[in-house]
């Protein structure tokens, strides 16, 4: 990717500046051979201002050039992987100079898959090579009959098309190549399923356990509910399917609370343990599934069902008195 970048950059940059250079060049070379070296001044300061008028001149012809390469490969890099300063590369490693590790790395996958990348380079740079010049070879034949200049116009134009084309077909094989490159990568950091359990079973702990640590608190969470079955008020059912116990004490209580609620055979035990400790039930299917779904155990009632859970409690308050039992609502 960085080198199809810099070749493409490089060759706009001389496409859009080479007349200038160019220009430049010209009159600096006339202007020497015009001057100082008609009437050469071999002194060391001679010399000193010399060489640094030449440097002068070259650095501003080529200059924009150079930094435009520069700038392209560095942003070419930033893009592909970030900013990282990391002075590990220059690390020695005795690896480099294993020969069994040089061998392993010689017929291995990644080796192929760069012989693969250079084939394929050296194909297209010859087969664009060969179409170009195939196209402008009578024009590369009448360049013999032409003025220096026209000569080296001819060729620019021609080396420039050539550069561009190549340019272009090493971005797509370099595109292709950092889509391979980063699925590679991907793929090597990935974990197997085993590091997975392992790594797993070394931050969690083993699932075996960690499953019958929660149906052990599940067992002590159901233990713990029915237990609290004898201290509610009424159990509303659906009457089969579901069961909600409901506890209230105006007293401690801002709303009534849900003591323990079930489904099916654990709906069938509430009913059975409420039967055995003269527990009001009361059959109201609508009720009982809007407090399945809607309340926790342990915690009170939503507030919309405030309306629904007070009749209810009222008919409980209402067979105690008839039963001439008291009440703790009253």
């Amino acid at each position: 990717m960085n080198s199809a970048t810099i070749l493409l950059a490089t060759l706009w940059a001389l496409g859009v500046l080479g007349g200038l250079m160019y220009t430049g060049l010209g009159h600096f070379m006339r202007s020497l051979l015009g001057g100082a070296l008609a009437h050469p001044d071999l002194s060391s300061q001679g010399l000193q201002v010399l060489g640094m008028n030449v440097l002068l001149v070259v650095g501003r012809a080529a200059g924009p050039v150079i930094a435009t390469s520069f700038v392209a490969g560095l942003v070419t890099n930033l893009a592909q992987v970030g900013l990282v300063l990391s002075a590990e590369p220059l690390a020695p490693r005795l690896s480099r100079i294993d020969p069994a590790a040089g061998m392993a790395r010689l017929f291995s996958g990644r080796a192929f898959a760069e012989l693969l990348k250079s084939c394929a380079k050296v194909i297209i740079i010859g087969y664009y090579g060969y179409v170009t010049l195939r196209q402008d070879y009578p024009l590369l034949v009448a360049t013999g009959a032409m003025e220096p200049g026209q000569i080296l116009a001819t060729v620019g134009s021609l080396a420039l098309r050539l550069g561009f084309r190549v340019g272009i077909a090493l971005a797509v094989l370099a595109a292709l190549d950092y889509a391979y490159q980063r699925w590679e990568f991907e793929k090597s950091i990935r974990m197997t399923k085993q590091e997975v359990k392992e790594e797993l079973r070394q931050t969690e702990g083993d699932p075996l356990l960690r499953a019958r640590i929660r149906a052990r608190q599940r067992q002590i969470a159901m233990h713990r509910m029915m237990e609290d079955v004898p201290k509610a008020d009424v159990v509303v059912t659906n009457p089969v399917h579901l069961a909600v116990a409901l506890k209230y004490d105006p007293a401690t209580m801002k709303a009534p609370k849900v003591v323990a609620k079930g489904a099916r055979l654990l709906a069938q035990r509430i009913r059975e343990l409420a039967a055995r400790h003269n527990i009001p039930i009361v059959e109201n299917k609508p009720l009982a599934q809007a407090l399945y779904k809607a309340a926790d155990v342990g915690r009170e009632i939503p507030a919309h069902l405030y309306k629904a859970v007070a009749e209810i409690l009222a008919y409980v308050y209402y067979l105690d008195r008839r039963a001439g039992r008291g009440s703790k609502w009253r």
